[in-house]
């Protein structure tokens, strides 16, 4: 919390013993999300370093809203990192995430896979490269509903934002959807087999639409946003942790005093 008491510049002074008991709140309502939170950055930028940075200024600047802001933790903390995440990727030329290390984006967390589905690693892949290849903006809106389970009501999306939340969801689907197609099921219809033989996207789209058996077919799928939301969380550093959140030993808090 060094980092974060450091980005608070406090306009007055506050008693110790009364600061010492906000910190104390601070840590048990905003420590639990930083793995979550940490996993949302990092899978936007697609690397550690930049990652732990944009989750310090989250959380910097959520100390520095403490705590006028209240006990509504994630909405507010996932919509500060998407906004510093997508800030960060403003000005760089590989903004689609460009992945610089070797980072596991699809291991599998059998606690977050949903009752009664099955699906394997090669799916994960699947389901992550569909994901990775949306625009970052895009990408952001559809991990905080899918991944983190916020609506968009938690986090303050208008009319217009929330529809292309769903456009993107819809088109996040339906790229996965075909790809299985393609991949699993192209020899249960024939014209599905010439489709794919020919490598002609929009042709295959149009035919899933139309052909009955195709459908039925997809519908046996476990759904795109169901694997996605199983992905294990990544983890940050235990530094980062003990940064933002051990009390310092020596005199004073958080170096704010």
């Amino acid at each position: 919390m060094e980092a974060v008491a450091a980005t608070a510049a406090p306009t007055k002074a506050r008693d110790p013993r009364a600061l010492a008991g906000e910190l104390e709140a601070f840590n048990s309502l905003y420590r639990p999300h930083l793995e979550a939170v940490y996993d949302f950055a990092v899978r936007i930028v697609g690397e550690r370093d930049l990652a732990t940075d944009m989750v310090r200024q989250t959380f910097g600047l959520a100390w520095r809203s403490f705590p006028e802001q209240g006990n509504d933790v994630a909405g507010r903390l996932f919509t500060t990192a998407r906004v510093c995440t997508l800030d960060s990727l403003r000005y760089r030329r590989d903004r689609n995430g460009k992945e610089r290390e070797g980072l596991h984006f699809t291991r599998i967390d059998g606690h977050r896979v949903p009752d009664a589905a099955v699906f394997d690693q090669s799916l994960a892949e699947l389901v992550w490269d569909a994901a990775s290849a949306l625009p970052r903006e895009a990408y952001s809106l559809l991990a905080l509903h899918v991944r983190h389970d916020l609506s968009p009501d938690a986090i303050g999306l208008d009319r217009a934002t929330a529809v292309r939340l769903a456009r993107t969801r819809e088109f996040f689907d339906k790229d996965v959807t075909i790809r299985l197609l393609a991949t699993r099921a192209r020899h249960t219809c024939g014209e599905l087999d010439i489709l794919v033989a020919r490598d002609d996207e929009h042709e295959l789209a149009q035919h899933i639409r139309r052909c009955k058996r195709c459908r039925e077919t997809a519908s046996r799928f476990v759904s795109p946003a169901a694997v996605l939301g199983s992905l294990a969380t990544i983890a940050p550093s235990r530094s980062l942790a003990r940064e933002l959140f051990n009390r310092p030993r020596r005199r004073g808090v958080f170096g704010i005093l």
